[in-house]
């Protein structure tokens, strides 16, 4: 898709959602929606079970791919942290933080923040009572 550089921000929403709207939009013939395949196993299972649980406009599932993606991404993160450590040496030998820190920690804010545009935060029923 070619947007042009002077698009406003809403023009190339606009082209997007029209773009993508075809390979995100459930119907009756095709059946469910298909989770993107680049994400993965436990990405996609989560983005099927959102779909399948809620009702959702096409932007809307421009938002949960990017969660999903953001889960992905902290998922890789926090391997990556468990194979070498927390802290681990800089090329001066010093002791430093992973960087994978703080991507594991900028992916799981970003999780959460489109969690919330997309309403998935929601508190539960008020008759739900706690043991």
């Amino acid at each position: 898709m070619a947007v042009c550089a002077s698009a406003t921000p809403e023009e190339v929403c606009i082209r997007m959602s029209q773009a993508i709207s075809s390979s995100f939009r459930p119907s009756a013939a095709t059946g469910p929606t298909r989770a993107p395949t680049h994400l993965s196993r436990g990405a996609r299972r989560w983005w099927r079970a959102v779909v399948e649980g809620y009702d959702l406009e096409t932007h809307d599932v421009v938002i949960l791919t990017a969660a999903a993606e953001a889960w992905d991404r902290k998922e890789q993160a926090r391997g990556l942290i468990a194979e070498e450590g927390l802290v681990i040496r800089d090329v001066s030998g010093e002791r430093v933080m992973h960087p994978a820190v703080q991507v594991e920690d900028t992916a799981a804010r970003r999780m959460a923040s489109l969690i919330r545009d997309l309403g998935l935060d929601a508190t539960p029923p008020q008759d739900v009572r706690l043991p």
